[in-house]
């Protein structure tokens, strides 16, 4: 009876621990979703949103004079992901993934970082150093 007992709860704690336990989500199906769906794209943004950029156009060498706002989802805007005035590098950094948006000859640099909550990816990061 004692060994029933035993092989019951360890049944029972190993069927809790495969439902409990998520599978993150492909990023490369998740990445469609966001670059075409602007719903999809809120939803699946982290408010509020660090948002880093350079604090003016004049960029001095010794200085890497960066700006840190919060993005709200009232302030948000679909973003222009994939388009002809750019390349995107996705790379995956531990348990991150960032996409580098590197502009063709025309200064853009933009890393966006998404990280996973729940099983889902999410944009929780943008960096824009852009000249």
């Amino acid at each position: 009876m004692k060994i029933l007992r035993i092989a019951l709860v360890v049944a029972l704690m190993i069927s809790a621990t495969s439902v409990f336990a998520q599978k993150t989500e492909n990023f490369k199906t998740f990445w469609k979703s966001f670059v075409n769906d602007s719903v999809f794209q809120m939803e699946r943004t982290h408010f509020p949103l660090t948002y880093i950029y350079f604090q003016s156009e004049e960029i001095e060498e010794e200085h890497d004079d960066m700006i840190t706002e919060d993005v709200s989802a009232e302030d948000w805007r679909f973003i222009e992901l994939e388009d002809e005035y750019s390349k995107n590098k996705i790379k995956k950094e531990n348990d991150y993934y960032i996409v580098e948006k590197v502009g063709i000859e025309n200064g853009i640099y933009i890393k966006y970082t998404f990280a996973a909550t729940n099983g889902k990816w999410y944009l929780v990061k943008i960096v824009d150093r852009s000249i």
